[in-house]
């Protein structure tokens, strides 16, 4: 759910549509930093060490959980012991990333964020080295352009614009062209001093209003919301042509019989024509007659599929974080691909890939593709690949067997 004085949704979407980059929170809006080792305990841990090397705590932090005041409240009072206990917290924070919970949702905009080729980037006061931890967990890395941990002195630390400024820099971005996602009114007054928009994550009663009263220029209670409204105002960015299916197979027809392809269109409520031939097919790929020809069927899944021609694969997006990483993963997908023969297709010349309820010669369906193959009979192919655990592909390669003459 979305809140903000006003019109919430109206107001977060105007935010979100004049970012180039997204400048995140790490405690918080990435993951729940100290959910396994509270914060509190980290924070009596360092008081401790200051007592032990012979430094009495003023009264006033005799009771302090939070170990980032803590840490501020040091530089004051103990100036010496600064190295000491900021080495101790990063080394709580490292230990901490190690089982850190994800927070809910935060990959919805991240995945957003790739998809509208808008930069990410990470701006902390919590240390590089425990926001590498993290990242490094699950190969998250890679999805974050700059990554701004903690400064060597206090005074640096949000509220001080600086470790905004610094992200801007790195990305080479003016300040009306990012927003910071973060949690805390830091965060608020941080961005606000370096001219960036600031979205308030409320994640915790009360901290909607409290955001709100800090100045964010929108607030959400789930960063889902925020994902979505990220890949509303800005339309995906893609490098390939994909074909959506409506839940059914995939079709190739072969562009000389295109018309003789009807689809589900039929006046008859329980005769589904050539769809409900085409829904016939088992196994990952097939072929059915049309007309004088042969179509080639692509079925068992309903999965967006491209068609490279240089290689002559049919690409079947399984799963995957985003299209960059199916990109990416496709050479190496490729090249480990166990095929299996699947029959051969035979057809005339170029073809339209396109989803099989609809007629060849009706309107064009949302998205479909010319196929550019030469005519002659193919052996077909096919291979389930996982170039690795966040990514599945089914490739349906066409192996050149005869060419008429």
């Amino acid at each position: 759910m979305t809140t903000e004085m006003g019109r919430p949704a109206d107001r977060l979407a105007d935010v979100v549509s004049r970012a180039d980059v997204v400048l995140v929170d790490f405690d918080g809006p990435i993951c729940r930093l100290f959910g396994g080792r509270s914060a509190s305990r980290v924070a009596a841990d360092l008081r401790q060490l200051v007592v032990s090397r012979g430094v009495a705590l003023p009264d006033d932090l005799a009771d302090q959980d939070d170990p980032l005041e803590l840490l501020r409240a040091v530089a004051g009072f103990a100036p010496e012991l600064l190295g000491v206990v900021e080495a101790a917290l990063t080394a709580a924070e490292v230990a901490a990333a190690a089982s850190a919970e994800t927070t809910i949702g935060v990959f919805d905009l991240v995945r957003a964020c790739v998809d509208t080729e808008r930069s990410l980037a990470i701006v902390s006061n919590n240390s590089a080295a425990a926001i590498d931890a993290y990242l490094g967990r699950r190969d998250r890395a890679r999805y974050f352009a700059a990554i701004v941990g903690r400064a060597e002195h206090p005074d640096l630390l949000k509220p001080n614009p600086a470790p905004v400024v610094r992200a801007l820099r790195a990305l080479d971005v003016a300040p009306e062209a990012a927003v910071l996602v973060g949690d805390s009114t830091t965060d608020v007054a941080a961005a606000h001093a370096a001219g960036v928009a600031c979205i308030g994550y409320a994640n915790e009663p009360g901290k909607a209003e409290a955001l709100a009263a800090a100045g964010s220029d929108a607030v959400v209670t789930d960063l889902s919301d925020l994902g979505a409204v990220l890949a509303r105002t800005r339309p995906p960015v893609s490098q390939l042509s994909w074909v959506d299916s409506g839940g059914g197979p995939l079709i190739v027809v072969p562009s000389a019989v295109l018309a003789e392809w009807r689809g589900a269109t039929t006046d008859d409520p329980d005769d589904w024509g050539d769809y409900e031939r085409a829904c016939r097919i088992d196994g990952y790929v097939g072929t059915l007659d049309v007309g004088a020809g042969q179509a080639l069927v692509l079925a068992d899944e309903p999965a967006t599929t491209t068609y490279l021609p240089d290689r002559r694969v049919f690409v079947r997006w399984l799963y995957a974080n985003s299209e960059a990483d199916v990109i990416r993963l496709l050479p190496q997908a490729i090249a480990i691909a166990d095929w299996a023969d699947a029959g051969t297709w035979t057809t005339t010349g170029p073809a339209r890939l396109f989803d099989s309820g609809y007629a060849g010669d009706g309107p064009e369906p949302p998205t479909h593709l010319t196929v550019e193959v030469a005519a002659g009979t193919y052996l077909i192919r096919t291979a389930h690949v996982e170039p690795d655990k966040h990514t599945a592909l089914m490739l349906v390669h066409l192996a050149e067997q005869t060419r008429p003459a």
